[in-house]
């Protein structure tokens, strides 16, 4: 799959299948609700098999289950924007998808803002696993100068990510455990769209150098701080 939108969603053939499955979707919860069986469908508000008050109970029926519809697709809205967001996305891609001006999109979803800045955090277990067809053999804690290779990849990073982020922070069971500067042209494709980061000297942050990064604000988080694994893998986005 990849990491740009091929052609806009939902164009003539797909938007009426789309439409079709919601209505598909809508008409079965709403014939549960009225107590009708699944062939009988009313499919106009003249439906010759079903009675007055039949069609009248499907239809308020369906009037519910399309308002709930119309709920759970306001919330599933929000988190998308959220989501693109965190991964990459700006205020002008929201709203070209969305159909709207950049201002009426930061005004609905302000409150989702993202930070400036952003850090690669990879968050795992305190665990060891190996893969025959991985170069690497041995990933995750595995130790010694194995360690480094291990952290830097291979991961999902997007293509704002890799130019913006200066930092990679890796927690372990919850906790900063190493934070490395990444090299802004260390990048490297090691399969599509999976990456493998540089980090600057090759090496893991000192203590006083997180300390004073930490100061000025160009680091989210340092040694022993909370971070704990989100669900969708171990690499994430972090805004600050």
């Amino acid at each position: 799959m990849s990491g740009e939108m091929g052609r806009p969603p939902l164009e003539g053939a797909d938007r009426g299948e789309l439409h079709s499955r919601l209505d598909e979707l809508a008409w079965a919860f709403a014939r549960r609700a009225a107590g009708l069986g699944p062939d009988d469908v009313p499919v106009t508000v003249y439906d010759g098999n079903l009675s007055d008050d039949q069609i009248k109970a499907a239809r308020l029926a369906r009037l519910a289950i399309c308002r709930h519809l119309e709920r759970l697709v306001g919330s599933s809205i929000r988190v998308d924007v959220g989501e693109a967001l965190e991964h990459g996305a700006d205020w002008e891609e929201v709203a070209e998808v969305l159909g709207v001006s950049r201002q009426a999109v930061a005004k609905r979803f302000g409150d989702l803002r993202r930070g400036e800045r952003v850090a690669v955090v990879i968050s795992r277990r305190d665990r060891v696993r190996e893969y025959a067809d991985d170069p690497r053999v041995r990933v995750g804690e595995v130790g010694g100068p194995e360690q480094y290779a291990s952290d830097r990849g291979i991961w999902p990073i997007g293509k704002t990510v890799r130019a913006e982020a200066r930092y990679a922070v890796v927690a372990v069971d919850g906790t900063v455990r190493r934070l490395y500067a990444l090299d802004p042209d260390g990048w490297s494709e090691v399969e599509p769209n999976k990456w493998q980061f540089s980090a600057v000297g090759d090496r893991e942050l000192t203590e006083h150098e997180i300390t004073a990064a930490y100061r000025v604000g160009e680091l989210p988080l340092q040694l022993g701080d909370d971070c704990p694994t989100r669900a969708g893998g171990a690499y994430r986005p972090h805004w600050f």
